[in-house]
């Protein structure tokens, strides 16, 4: 398992640092230090290297969240922003263009690109929001639900986090010039919907859960 994790650890870092292109079987030996027959005997099929990094940085970035005390919506705004901003963002964008764009390592990758994509769904992360970094600091109270308003703005956030992440990458890492101005308007949006939320169950019992009615 430790070899394993060093492999993968050095095909991040050269996934971040050279690019797909350039992340080589060679390159991968140099960083860990390890021999092409480590490589070969752990990874005898490469793409099988490529889908356990793709899922550690998945894992990576999930454990990154932001402790704030705010509605659901802008606290998912908030957790996404902190993890498009990680160096190894870097490397899921690599990656998701390699599942698109290289035939010998593309269907691997789509499919474990396809088989994460409900950690990512809208029902899943404002409905439960449990491991997206909006667990702490955020009324629990509510039965948000995921109405057609709050999956088009989840939609609209997530499109432009990632376009704020691709910034940065080919910027390496240095932040765009306004992408304060953009946060500030989607935390504005996700901060009305919020409130939106608050006054409603307010207003309706049935929207907040049993063990929370007084």
């Amino acid at each position: 398992m430790e070899t394993r994790a060093r492999l993968v650890d050095s095909t991040i870092d050269a996934l971040i640092e050279l690019g797909f292109a350039k992340t080589t079987g060679v390159e991968i030996c140099r960083r860990s230090g390890l021999t092409r027959g480590a490589l070969n005997h752990h990874f005898p099929d490469f793409a099988d290297l490529l889908v356990d990094t793709l899922v550690e940085l998945y894992t990576r970035l999930l454990a990154v969240k932001a402790v704030v005390d705010c509605g659901r919506l802008e606290a998912v705004l908030r957790a996404s922003y902190e993890r498009v901003i990680q160096p190894e963002f870097k490397a899921v964008i690599e990656l998701w263009l390699a599942s698109q764009n290289d035939p010998e390592f593309g269907s691997r990758l789509a499919a474990a690109i396809h088989e994460n994509a409900p950690l990512f769904s809208p029902a899943m992360v404002l409905q439960l929001g449990e491991g997206f970094g909006v667990d702490q600091g955020v009324n629990q109270g509510v039965n948000h639900g995921v109405d057609e308003e709050g999956e088009t703005l989840y939609y609209t956030m997530t499109e432009t986090l990632i376009g704020i992440g691709l910034g940065r990458a080919v910027g390496r890492g240095e932040s765009l010039a306004h992408e304060a101005r953009v946060l500030g308007m989607l935390q504005s949006m996700a901060r009305d919907y919020d409130q939106t939320l608050a006054k409603a169950a307010k207003n309706n019992p049935t929207l907040v859960k049993p063990q929370e009615q007084t």
